[in-house]
């Protein structure tokens, strides 16, 4: 196992994905292709950015991809919230979603305070 998966955020991270990809999407019409697409590469971008991190070498690299990737799950919050009040998005799902980025922010918050304090 690659040491990146080891990581609790990474569960999160992966259930993001998850949910983005298999319950979120899926009930967004293609008409609305800019904002899929948004959704899309935010998604995208949260791990592609913590994994490059992690394996960046160095503390203030990993830093560095660890605040691209909360960016980015903070912008991915705000597409859900959006779609949300469009009405593309039922409740239910748009809670639990809400729910588990809320949770994932503050791993990573939390992650990015403890190797502050290494430095």
């Amino acid at each position: 196992m690659q040491g990146h998966k080891k990581m609790v955020i990474w569960g999160n991270i992966e259930g993001v994905e998850n949910m983005v990809f298999n319950r979120i999407l899926p009930r967004i019409s293609v008409k609305y292709f800019k904002i899929r697409d948004q959704i899309e590469r935010a998604t995208t971008s949260i791990s592609a950015n913590y994994v490059e991190g992690y394996y960046s070498g160095s503390i203030r690299e990993y830093l560095r991809f660890l605040g691209y990737s909360r960016r980015s799950l903070a912008e991915l919050n705000n597409w859900a919230r959006q779609i949300h009040t469009m009405k593309l998005l039922d409740i239910d799902i748009y809670r639990e979603f809400d729910d588990l980025t809320i949770r994932t922010q503050y791993l990573f918050n939390r992650l990015i305070y403890s190797l502050q304090r290494k430095l």
